[in-house]
């Protein structure tokens, strides 16, 4: 009984097959299978049977059995035994529908159900496969771990047709524990396994895939996941950085880059026109279409809920959320199902993309789409904090993958992203060129992978046994992916010391003093005097009552005066010693001529014998001075876009300078320093700004008025400041105050705009003060934010969903009603 070339859809849908080296065109009959039905159960060829036909599997029945129940689109799958047997089948399982390949077209038309015989791929078939292979290459078998869940088993199968390509078997796994005795060269995981495959693997090696966007997730510094590997293959050499930050020490070709596991699926063409995915999903095909496409967000976050509320009011959108998405009222949005390629689909539809900390904004970058990045007070996986920019795992560069906006300009920003704006198109496009410089999104990335996989296959595992992620206790710190942070996590330099007293800028003993107490990040200017180097501004000579010019001063006279006859100005190498006996981090001008090298050797002398050039900061307005700075030893630059492109800092001049010196070394620049009012719109509003952003480092502004503080940084630039207000400097700072804690404790006072570090200082110093407001957080002895959150669910509905806001929590409520915090 043959079916219509549109049959109606069937409840259980039954088919048959071998299933030999699983490739696309098993995937999409499959697929499409099922699509005809609201169930697919599938009958795969006994070892018996084939041999019957006259036909060898490479697999035996056990193994393809469990590969092809392990495809989400099966249901359920059985032992075919015998060709005519196929109505019994269809009776015994209530079959509607038969569907089979149009090779067998016409003969089972004799069953008791309708039939569809639908087009094979073309080009694709086991038979060809092994014939290709010959008897001279045995393809290698490989045990995927972790393809039980369903993000990993997506990647799996993006990956097979280049497996196949390079004689790589694959061997899905549809349960959390590893079949025993299963003959196979490699096993091949997504992350960590959750417990110990069977001990007869233990001499197969063992392959990570880190897909996705790893290298913005910090759980890559878990020292036993990166042991239990022989090789972790990544999708580019950002990833790569990442992993060597945190493992220096790594053996040569542990790490490599490949490349983006769903590049194939992503770059096809897309499936179904604009006006069918439209129809598909309830949108509007003649209207900018907006997708929406979070990281996974298992709690009620205040932020998360905030970006919702924006995009349900955009009215041609939808949203795809990640599988493990919960406690989130999501009633406004139009959903779609998180199903195998409906992101992908989706995104080759897409005008306009919006996400937080998901691979999607690297997806968006590989297809040109303009995207918006929510920026969040608390990541998953994240340690970045009060809406910064998320930092790369290690390397702790700002990850800049969209227009940046905070949850509740989440519309706005898709508005200008949908703009005829050419500097916003300039600037989402150079955002893009960073992402997939770091990033291999190509239609070769999976031959890459396959590549790699085979490279690792060929030596036995030499890795860590599998021990349970934690059980050693957290990574040992490693020094330099500190530093990393520390350059990352400031957004305030005290400018010349800040104001001390009358004088602002003064950059003397007392200003330096009085910053070093408050501030982690020192400015200075340095001037070549007769003898030496000196703290001083050029053309300040008058400042400190001397009569000739500082080139014919020596450093004795210059430390024999006082600067406005009140304060103590200091030499060099003084301000040096005072800045690393305090750990703090000193941002020096070097000024410009023939002096800027003098001073630079002075200034590497005077660290160097300290041990503290990661420490000292020269500032650098042109290549050449970039590179002479590297050439010298110092670790950490600023790149300054005054003078030599004060006038149009966001030129193409401005940013040529910075790609060139990202080029040379992107780890060594610390910042970029911008002149405020250098440009021809009003501040921060633009556009040309995000072009700065692009660069992945903090874009610092020096000589703002004071009351322009927070406008900038909560547009998330830092400053050069000189206190934090006209009545607070830097010397009323409370001791014990940090600032992101005082806002998780006190979310009023973020939500009255003030989620900055000036605004939560003068809130405390004019409010909190005399409120009695707590300034730190009391957790109890041990205390697990994990177990906290896991053992008191209520807590996910209130949006406690990480380690700050679980600890506010607990300081705050918990602890006074002895909430269960550890097991």
């Amino acid at each position: 009984m043959p079916a219509s070339l549109s049959p109606a859809r069937a409840k259980t849908v039954i088919t048959f097959g071998t299933f030999d080296l699983l490739h696309q065109g098993h995937l999409r009959i499959l697929e499409r299978a099922r699509a005809l039905g609201e169930r697919l159960v599938v009958g795969v060829s006994t070892d018996c049977l084939n041999e019957r036909k006259g036909k060898r599997s490479f697999f035996d029945q056990r193994h393809r059995l469990e590969c092809v129940a392990a495809l989400r689109w099966v249901d359920e799958a059985f032992y075919e035994d015998s060709l005519l047997l196929k109505d019994e089948y269809i009776r015994a399982y209530g079959a509607d529908l038969l569907v089979m390949g149009e090779d067998w077209s016409g003969q089972f038309d004799w069953v008791s159900c309708p039939v569809a015989y639908l087009p094979r791929t073309p080009g694709v078939s086991s038979s060809e496969v092994k014939f290709g292979l010959g008897d001279r290459f045995k393809p290698r078998k490989l045990l995927f771990g972790d393809t039980y869940l369903h993000k990993h088993h997506d990647c799996a199968l993006a990956l097979l047709n280049a497996m196949t390509d390079a004689r790589l078997a694959p061997i899905l796994t549809a349960s959390q524990h590893l079949p025993a005795q299963v003959d196979c060269d490699g096993l091949v995981y997504f992350n960590l396994p959750a417990q110990a495959p069977p001990a007869e693997y233990s001499t197969r090696p063992r392959i990570l895939i880190d897909h996705g966007a790893s290298h913005l997730k910090w759980f890559l510094a878990d020292p036993d996941r990166f042991a239990y590997f022989d090789a972790i293959v990544t999708a580019g050499p950002d990833h790569v950085r990442s992993l060597l930050a945190f493992f220096p020490d790594a053996p040569a070709g542990k790490v490599r880059a490949a490349g983006f596991a769903k590049s194939a699926q992503l770059l096809s063409p897309p499936r179904l026109t604009r006006r069918e995915a439209a129809h598909c999903w309830g949108l509007d095909p003649d209207a900018p279409i907006v997708l929406f496409a979070p990281t996974w967000h298992i709690s009620n976050n205040r932020d998360a809920a905030a970006a919702i509320g924006e995009i349900a009011g955009i009215a041609n959108h939808i949203a795809v959320l990640h599988p493990e998405t919960a406690h989130l009222d999501v009633s406004r949005l139009n959903l779609a199902k998180n199903e195998s390629g409906t992101v992908s689909e989706l995104l080759k539809h897409a005008d306009c993309v919006v996400s937080d900390l998901s691979s999607t904004l690297f997806e968006a970058a590989a297809l040109g789409k303009p995207a918006v990045q929510v920026l969040l007070n608390e990541y998953p996986d994240n340690n970045a904090l009060v809406y910064d920019f998320p930092y790369t795992a290690g390397t702790a560069e700002l990850f800049c993958g969209g227009l940046p906006a905070r949850p509740g300009a989440v519309a706005r920003a898709v508005e200008r992203a949908l703009s005829d704006d050419a500097a916003t198109a300039d600037a989402l496009g150079r955002m893009r060129e960073r992402i997939l410089r770091g990033t291999s999104i190509s239609e070769d990335a999976p031959a890459a992978i396959a590549e790699e996989i085979a490279r690792a296959c060929e030596s036995p595992s030499g890795a860590s046994p599998w021990c349970r992620p934690g059980a050693n206790g957290p990574a040992s710190a490693v020094s330099s992916v500190l530093d990393n942070l520390r350059y990352a996590r400031n957004r305030l330099i005290a400018e010349r010391g800040g104001r001390f007293g009358a004088h602002a800028g003064s950059a003397t003993l007392e200003a330096l003093q009085c910053a070093a107490d408050a501030m982690d990040f020192i400015s200075v200017s340095l001037v070549r005097c007769a003898d030496g180097v000196l703290v001083a501004g050029a053309g300040e000579e008058s400042r400190y009552g001397l009569e000739t010019g500082f080139a014919a001063t020596s450093c004795a006279q210059f430390e024999a005066s006082h600067y406005m006859r009140e304060l103590t100005p200091l030499r060099m190498e003084r301000a040096v010693e005072l800045c690393v006996g305090r750990d703090r981090v000193l941002i020096c001008d070097l000024g410009a001529g023939a002096d800027y090298e003098y001073i630079g050797r002075c200034l590497r002398d005077a660290a160097r014998e300290l041990g503290a050039l990661n420490r000292i900061v020269p500032r650098c307005a042109r290549v050449e001075q970039f590179d002479w700075a590297l050439q010298q030893g110092f670790t950490r630059t600023m790149l300054t876009l005054a003078p030599d492109h004060g006038d149009d800092p966001f030129g193409a001049q401005a940013l040529a300078f910075i790609d060139a010196c990202l080029r040379l070394d992107a780890q060594a620049v610390a910042g970029i320093v911008l002149p405020f009012g250098a440009v021809e719109r009003p501040w921060p509003d633009d556009p040309r700004l995000c072009s700065l952003f692009a660069a992945w480092k903090r874009v610092y502004v020096e000589h703002a008025p004071i009351g322009e503080y927070q406008r900038l940084l909560n547009a998330n630039l830092g400053l050069f400041a000189e206190g934090y207000s006209e009545r607070f400097g830097f010397a009323e700072r409370p001791p014990g105050l940090h600032w992101p804690t005082y806002l998780f404790l006190h979310p009023d006072v973020a939500d009255a705009g003030l989620a900055n570090p000036v605004g939560a200082t003068l809130h405390y110093l004019r409010y909190g003060r005399d409120e009695g407001r707590r300034l730190g957080y009391a957790p109890a002895p041990g205390f697990d934010y994990a177990c906290y959150i896991d053992m008191n669910p209520s807590l996910r509905d209130l949006g406690v969903s990480g380690p700050n806001t679980a600890l506010a929590h607990w300081t705050r409520t918990g602890s006074a009603l002895g909430w269960r915090y550890r097991r």
